[in-house]
């Protein structure tokens, strides 16, 4: 059976294999690597997944759901508008099953187990969601893998030299930034920085927000359609202006027609405050490390956030190293974690590459006064292990209390609560009379062990998030809720994906153009309900497909349009067809 790699994505989520002696990247339905990260209930209690349901975020905004990856961990609560409320857990699950429904087809096999890939800056409640995910779907899922050290892994493949570099992986939802030392088969991670909460999603709604400004329009009164028509038009603008400096788009809001204007000049002066934002984690990384400039060699872009000039041409500025594009910024995640897979199925060629990865955040615990005190630190080498030594501060103390916390903050509460442990029963003496040793231990996986020793007493734990490896009972009940709900079926998603298309369009264009597009749908459910020669049906979905991309790129006269494009019988194709299936069936 497979193990696959998956890059779960905040935008677009993709897998990929390790096969003969190469990473493969697995298509999908439609034969695209990238899966939008995208996830709608229908009525009749179906999900769809990807770019239908990316198609439904305009026509059905109240039931579909995007960017849910930033609440990894949390207990934020989705509605299917039917009673049913779910969590980004059980969102990332359904995209979790498409690829593996994708992964199955396309390699002919049953596919039970998954590397799945993580921001570094997640914390130990996002990455046990993100494991827990993985079995809701089908999947076993023993390691995680951070998102810039599989960047590391996939850069590093093949290279021979000793290089030092830094990772910036700015996606759609998170920025990782990864400095990264690398000679022979040996990637080692130096020091992980990121925000959680920056991305390219950020782009879309500043722009959204310029253009409320720049027509004078209140963004507080708009229907849920309405924002996302805005939010649409503003990630197409922010798309034009990776290829030009200027970019025009055109909305309709209550049959007014409004211009959408931005130069990326412009997207730079407004963006002040993300660009920001995007110099700190490299600071702090290049200051936990303490290198100078002249020893890392480049910085290297990917995540498909990256791929915005203004995020270049800042860094450029901002840094005294080359600044270079990764050739394929949206997928090299995803051949990162199909190395790691196959490194950890001791595959082939990569059996010998070692990543030596680190924890991306301090894990200790808290003191009398509140103050966090740290036993392993921050960028530490994973595996590791560290004790701290602690003792009573108050006479006749006869236990002592160690809260156990993840995080960077000098204030204990402020960080991430693990669990606690207590030893009892202590000798009663003066202060600072009975010492206890405190011993972590931290693997790749993200498991605390913990040991305490105070005289003859040992206290052990492991501690297990609250959220991780959801017991045999819970897996099960959870399982038998989502099984209830299917996802839409393969085979009926290309079909799906073009009413969807048709039904946004609708809402964005003109009066005039809209009239177009009823008559065409009209024609292509027509033929899609009535029509049973194969050929026929695609033929239609190609036409369907090319007059819904005019649509969107206005590239034709709607005036001029053909009316007879859908409707030539075409009897002669008809009795090819006929004949050639009656053939296979007398063979």
């Amino acid at each position: 059976m497979a193990v696959i790699g998956i890059d779960l994505g905040t935008t677009n989520s993709l897998a990929s294999i390790w096969r003969n002696g190469k990473i493969e990247l697995i298509p999908n339905v439609f034969g695209e690597y990238l899966t939008p990260s995208v996830v709608s209930f229908g009525e009749e209690g179906e999900i769809y997944v990807g770019k239908v349901a990316k198609e439904r975020l305009i026509t059905a905004p109240s039931v579909t759901f995007a960017e849910f990856k930033r609440y990894m961990g949390t207990d934020y609560q989705y509605s299917d508008g039917k009673g049913n409320h779910y969590t980004a857990e059980d969102l990332s699950s359904f995209v979790l099953r498409r690829l593996k429904e994708d992964a199955e087809v396309y390699l002919g096999e049953e596919v039970t187990e998954a590397v799945i890939s993580v921001p570094a800056y997640f914390n130990d409640d996002k990455r046990c969601a993100t494991k827990n995910a993985g079995e809701l779907a089908g999947l076993r899922v023993e390691r995680l893998i951070n998102e810039p050290s599989a960047v590391a892994l996939k850069h590093h493949m093949g290279v021979e030299r000793a290089e030092t570099f830094i990772i910036f992986d700015f996606g759609g939802g998170t920025l990782d930034v990864s400095l990264v030392d690398a000679f022979d088969n040996m990637v080692e991670i130096q020091a992980v920085s990121g925000d959680n909460y920056l991305g390219g999603k950020d782009f879309n709604e500043l722009i959204a927000d310029d253009f409320y400004k720049q027509n004078y329009l209140v963004k507080e009164v708009r229907t849920k359609e309405e924002l996302g028509v805005v939010l649409k038009e503003a990630e197409l603008l922010k798309w034009e202006l990776t290829e030009k400096d200027e970019a025009k788009r055109t909305v309709y809001l209550d049959g007014r027609e409004y211009t959408m204007h931005m130069t990326n000049q412009h997207l730079i002066h407004i963006g002040a405050e993300l660009f920001k934002r995007m110099a700190a984690p490299i600071r702090q990384v290049i200051n936990d490390t303490g290198m100078g400039m002249e020893e890392i060699e480049k910085l290297i872009l990917v995540g498909g956030s990256s791929k915005m000039p203004v995020v270049g041409q800042y860094l450029r500025k901002l840094l005294a190293i080359p600044v270079v594009q990764d050739t394929s910024p949206d997928e090299s995640i995803a051949a990162g974690v199909g190395i790691a897979a196959a490194i950890k199925e001791r595959s082939g060629d990569v059996k010998d590459m070692i990543l030596a990865d680190i924890c991306p955040f301090s894990l200790g615990t808290e003191l009398y006064d509140g103050s966090f005190s740290p036993i392993i630190e921050r960028n530490d080498t994973l595996p590791c292990s560290q004790t701290r030594e602690y003792v009573t501060v108050k006479d006749f103390q006869t236990r002592m209390n160690f809260p156990i916390y993840q995080g960077d903050s000098m204030i204990a509460k402020e960080n991430l609560l693990l669990g606690t442990m207590t030893i009892k029963d202590l000798p009663r003496a003066v202060k600072g009379g009975v010492c206890a040793g405190v011993t972590f231990m931290y693997d790749i996986n993200g498991i605390l062990d913990i040991r305490i020793v105070s005289g003859e007493q040992s206290l052990h734990k492991v501690i297990v998030n609250r959220r991780m490896g959801l017991s045999e009972e819970e897996l099960e009940a959870r399982l038998a809720q989502l099984r209830q709900m299917t996802l839409s079926p393969m085979e009926d998603d290309k079909v799906r994906y073009l009413l969807e298309k048709a039904k946004r369009l609708y809402q964005e264009c003109s009066p005039a153009v809209r009239e177009h597009i009823a008559q065409q749908v009209s024609v292509f459910r027509r033929i899609m309900e009535y029509e049973r020669n194969a050929r026929m049906r695609r033929e239609a979905c190609v036409r369907f497909t090319i007059f819904l991309e005019a649509v969107e790129q206005n590239k034709f006269a709607f005036h001029d349009f053909d009316e007879s494009f859908f409707d030539d019988d075409r009897e002669e194709d008809r009795r090819e067809d006929n004949q050639e299936e009656d053939s296979q069936e007398d063979n």
